[in-house]
């Protein structure tokens, strides 16, 4: 029989089978995970259903501690409670104070380390050891940031240069500001000086790879000092390997934005030294006889480079009964090679 319009529609049927979860998630890993969810959810409810007795709890902790004050470590003071400034590259900030303290205990340890370099007999390693000594008490060149000019301001549209423009505002600085950039270029000065006299002890000590690190150190601040070209090139020559008299004659400076075309080391001292100084015909001897001895040189690696290589191609081919000797190149007329094998 049909249901009449006015009696209410048959309430839906539920099947709770329809709704049992598949069985790849009743397995042991998903059963353990979901365990573990639940687990988890619960033992939130607690904390948050706490949460007043716990801020309850820590007043009372806050007090206990605030009565054993006494009792608790003393905590390190940090750089702020040093009144160190820190910027945002983690670099340490000096007060002009701090950078004259430092200076004077370098400036000191480097006349100590003069004195004992020109001691008769010679102490060598005491000179050295004062050096580096004045060294560690200089701040690095990134902690003594090069003093950047802002722009001047001028009227008009008229135009001034780099030099004229930091003269400008050069003029204007504080007073406090000129003595900390004074003290600056002093550090600079004085940083030039010991690597240069680092690299003079090294020459002396014959120790010729420690005497260019030393001088590049030093022509890194100054790209024109004479006595660390020298020195630097004199080492390099004492070295004699292909790359080191390379280095010589090409020199290892830094082709800057300043300086896109660095000359060679010899080349650039024959133009700072006097015209009169000793050391330019000594000087222009050496840059003469340096093309030959790299070209020299540079076939002596070569050939000793070839017989390592042979020397290892015959201990892999001898195993099979070949050696390299069965092995010949032919020069093509395009200017390729060709390998031949003969017996």
């Amino acid at each position: 029989m049909a249901p009449r319009p006015s009696d209410p529609p048959p309430p839906p049927t539920f099947d709770a089978r329809l709704f049992e979860p598949p069985t790849w998630a009743t397995d042991g890993f998903h059963a353990s995970r979901a365990r573990q969810t639940g687990e988890a959810s619960s033992s939130r409810e607690p904390v948050q259903a706490d949460a007043h007795d716990h801020d309850h709890d820590h007043a009372h902790a806050h007090d206990h501690d605030h009565d054993n004050a006494e009792e608790a470590p003393e905590e390190l003071p940090t750089a702020f409670d040093l009144g160190v400034e820190v910027d945002d590259s983690d670099t340490l900030q000096f007060t002009t104070t701090e950078l004259k303290n430092l200076l004077a205990r370098a400036a000191a340890l480097k006349d100590e380390g003069n004195k004992r370099f020109v001691a008769r007999p010679q102490q060598l390693d005491d000179a050295r050891d004062s050096y580096l000594a004045a060294l560690d008490n200089l701040p690095s060149m990134a902690l003594v940031p090069k003093y950047k000019p802002r722009a001047p301001k001028v009227s008009g549209i008229q135009e001034v240069t780099d030099e004229e423009a930091e003269a400008i505002e050069s003029e204007r600085l504080h007073p406090e500001d000129q003595e900390r950039r004074s003290v600056e270029d002093d550090i600079r000065d004085c940083m030039k000086a010991v690597w240069g006299n680092l690299g003079a002890v090294y020459l002396a000590k014959k120790e010729y790879k420690a005497v260019v690190d030393a001088c590049t150190k030093a022509l890194e601040i100054d790209l024109h000092y004479t006595k660390a070209l020298h020195r630097r090139a004199s080492a390099n020559e004492e070295i004699g390997s292909w790359s080191s008299l390379t280095s010589a004659q090409e020199g290892e400076l830094y082709k800057t934005k300043a300086e896109p075309h660095t000359p060679t080391d010899y080349t650039m001292l024959l133009s700072l030294i006097s015209k009169s100084s000793p050391q330019l015909p000594a000087i222009r001897r050496t840059l003469s006889t340096l093309p030959r001895r790299i070209s020299a040189q540079q076939e002596k690696e070569k050939d000793e480079m070839m017989d390592k290589l042979k020397e290892l191609g015959n201990g892999i081919l001898g195993k099979f009964g070949l050696s390299t000797d069965m092995f010949k190149f032919d020069e093509q007329a395009g200017g390729g090679y060709n390998l031949r094998f003969q017996k």
